[in-house]
């Protein structure tokens, strides 16, 4: 929690690392590791609550884990609210409890190895095989399973959601625009519990149903109907458009460009040495067409950096209009400055005592030894309520589940 009362955004814990159980709670049993799941559904925006875990755990002790997809079931019908959760939910579902069955080819390769007696190898690597990785099996069990599934296949989306932006091709620009398109659809935004008037909706509006019946004599000649309203949080993107940020922005804008079917207001700024607004683009023209416009409006891109001046100008733009308690400022820079340090620290400050949360996104943060040590990312760090990497898919769909979390 930072000094005006602000908690830090979570951005969601990386699949590999071990997950924290309970105290009391054995981690190699299953209701440690049951525990370890609903704690990184809930890093990733999912709305997990204790109830929701002990009827996911009274369930599998009646229908019990012989069947994966039984299992899987159970767990959805605990974790899961809307149906645009359930690509995620599948998706973080394989990564932590289940393996995938090396196909016929692979098997193939392995040429000196028996095939189990009773199999059928001509559907081997037909299906993938589901088997629930279940830290409290027994010893024998495990060796047993692991001796019958060596290796872990993964498909080409998933080594997309872990290669580093700046190693991508143009050519998987497609793929991952469906891919990102995909990790979006859970930020849709149920609709909140306030109503409002309107002239056609799905529930009556009782209370003007009855007061205006009272100019009839009692008689229902009207219906007034009611329709949720949306409560949702605005964005504001400010994309740093340097040099050292090329690698990384087509794909920062294509996440842009995405949330644009938010029924909420998305507004983005490019900055380098200075301050251009393309809200316009992004929302009304295709994603080529938008880059080739923008590309014609910033032409400070792949220049230099002052970070504090063009914070300066977005705080002035527009007579503030862009700041207020309902928006999230979204930062996406490197933190590599040639302006003045002083008032970098200056604007920071104003911005993030006006706005909801102010969030930070360093691609450099997803390399293992990195540390902000630049003079503009060690100025700005501690006025930053989340910092958060952006260096690939699976980082932004970690920022997925922080702003589902936040709007």
């Amino acid at each position: 929690m930072n000094g005006d009362g602000k908690d830090a955004g979570d951005s969601g814990p990386p699949l590999g690392s071990p997950q924290p159980v309970s105290p009391g709670v054995p981690e190699r049993s299953l209701a440690g590791s049951l525990l370890a799941f609903a704690r990184l559904l809930k890093g990733y925006g999912f709305a997990v609550s204790p109830p929701a875990v002990m009827d996911a755990l009274t369930a599998i002790s009646v229908i019990g884990v012989e069947d994966p997809r039984d299992f899987k079931e159970v767990l959805k019908a605990s974790f899961l609210t809307r149906r645009e959760e359930v690509p995620i939910f599948d998706r973080l579902f394989d990564d932590f409890w289940l393996e995938r069955k090396r196909g016929e080819e692979e098997e193939s390769f392995c040429g000196d190895e028996e095939t189990p007696q009773g199999s059928d190898p001509g559907k081997s690597g037909a299906l993938d095989e589901i088997v629930i990785a279940e830290a409290g099996i027994s010893q024998s069990q495990e060796q047993e399973a692991w001796l019958s599934r060596p290796y872990v296949i993964y498909s080409p989306a998933e080594i997309l959601r872990h290669q580093d932006f700046k190693d991508i091709p143009f050519e998987e620009d497609p793929r991952m625009a469906r891919l990102i398109r995909e990790m979006l659809a859970p930020l849709i935004r149920r609709k909140g519990v306030r109503k409002r008037p309107v002239n056609s909706g799905s529930t009556p509006d009782f209370r003007r149903i009855f007061r205006r019946s009272v100019r009839h004599g009692g008689q229902i000649y009207e219906l007034p109907m009611l329709k949720p309203k949306l409560r949702m949080k605005k964005l504001v993107f400010l994309c740093d458009v340097s040099g050292s940020m090329n690698p990384y922005l087509r794909f920062m804008l294509r996440f842009i460009k995405e949330i644009q079917q938010l029924p909420t207001k998305v507004e983005t700024f490019t900055f380098a040495t200075s301050l251009h607004r393309i809200t316009p683009f992004l929302s009304r023209l295709s994603f080529d067409r938008a880059l080739q416009e923008i590309a014609l409006v910033a032409r400070d891109w792949s220049g230099g950096t002052r970070i504090g001046a063009c914070l300066h100008d977005f705080r002035s733009y527009g007579q503030g209009a862009f700041l207020g308690p309902s928006s999230v400022v979204l930062i996406f820079s490197d933190g590599w400055d040639r302006g003045e340090a002083d008032l970098l620290e200056r604007e920071m400050v104003a911005i993030q005592r006006r706005s909801y949360r102010l969030l930070w996104i360093n691609p450099l943060l997803g390399g293992p030894a990195y540390e902000p040590t630049c003079r503009g990312m060690k100025t700005a760090l501690p006025h930053v309520d989340s910092f958060l990497p952006g260096h690939n898919l699976a980082a932004l769909e970690r920022l997925a589940g922080t702003l589902r979390s936040l709007l």
